[in-house]
């Protein structure tokens, strides 16, 4: 799968809620994001540079922060745990092996437990690791992606590279406070998973079934939501609005052009500003997600 630096991805089954984040699979926040609510992983969490995190850390897998990252709560982690230089760490540290602590990084030493070593020096760059990272995962793949991907690599495209589906990503400058979630560019929100907070997207949103959100969404670009989709609050796009089958919204929905199924409950007022438009179930639909296909739409891409 192709994915790309500036989408936020969430895959099958992530839910935020008000307080925590709770992942499937490996989670990576990119340079310069703030989130104001804990982050949960069974996987592994990266955290590029200068990312602030107002509530615990907690995962099975490794923790990489890097330089200049600020946790104001505690960090727990049944693998090992990597400290950038010059990170702040307000909280508990629990390790289950290694810590490995950069320069200059202020935390408790009193507030350490570590099943581990401890080693003060400065940890491999989390960047370069993600990297490693994702090599190892292309050395599990099919010989396809491989050569795919390093067909890429021949040919500079250095913008995109192979992961693996089941990984977390919010782009450089994402900013998740207590109420409002704000995206600086497109978002991909996977099956089955639970948002709570209003969403503002500085780009397209995509939305796949089953998904909710307990919030209102503004989006810079094009909304589609997919089947079964569930939206409390109101919806508005500067872009096209598409809704698949029996979706529900309890607010209202405002675009630039609404298309939307038979089955499709909305309760608030429609408002298409160059039209509405009501799609009849049956062929329609795969024709639909045929041109997606098409248009790349269908497509996740970038990562770095």
């Amino acid at each position: 799968m192709v994915f790309d630096r500036s989408l936020c991805h969430l895959p099958e089954a992530t839910v935020i809620e008000e307080k925590n984040i709770r992942c499937k699979g490996d989670v990576v926040l990119a340079d310069k994001s703030s989130v104001k609510r804990g982050l949960m992983s069974d996987g592994r969490i990266f955290m590029g540079e200068f990312v602030e995190i107002e509530g615990d850390i907690i995962a099975i897998g490794d923790i990489r922060i890097d330089k200049g990252g600020k946790v104001k709560g505690n960090i727990t982690g049944d693998a090992d745990i990597y400290l950038g230089e010059r990170s702040i760490i307000a909280g508990e540290i629990i390790v289950g092996k290694n810590l490995d602590i950069g320069e200059g990084v202020e935390m408790d030493p009193n507030a350490i437990d570590s099943r581990g070593r401890i080693n003060i020096r400065n940890p491999i760059s989390v960047i370069v690791y993600i990297l490693l990272y994702l090599l190892e995962l292309l050395r599990r793949d099919d010989s396809k992606e491989v050569e795919d991907f390093f067909k890429e690599l021949e040919e500079g495209g250095g913008d995109k590279i192979l992961v693996s589906r089941n990984f977390t990503y919010f782009p450089r400058g994402t900013n998740i406070g207590p109420e409002k979630i704000e995206i600086p560019g497109d978002m991909n929100i996977g099956h089955d998973c639970k948002i709570v907070g209003d969403l503002r997207v500085g780009g397209s949103l995509e939305i796949e079934s089953e998904a909710q959100v307990f919030g209102n969404i503004e989006s810079a670009g094009n909304i589609f939501l997919g089947e079964n989709v569930v939206i409390n609050g109101n919806m508005k796009a500067l872009g096209d609005i598409t809704v698949h089958h029996a979706a529900r919204i309890s607010g209202d929905v405002r675009g630039r052009n609404i298309s939307f199924t038979p089955d499709t409950v909305i309760d608030g007022t429609l408002k298409g500003e160059d039209g509405i438009r009501i799609n009849p179930e049956g062929d329609a639909g795969i024709e639909e997600r045929i041109e997606r296909f098409e248009r790349g739409v269908d497509e996740v891409e970038g990562i770095i």
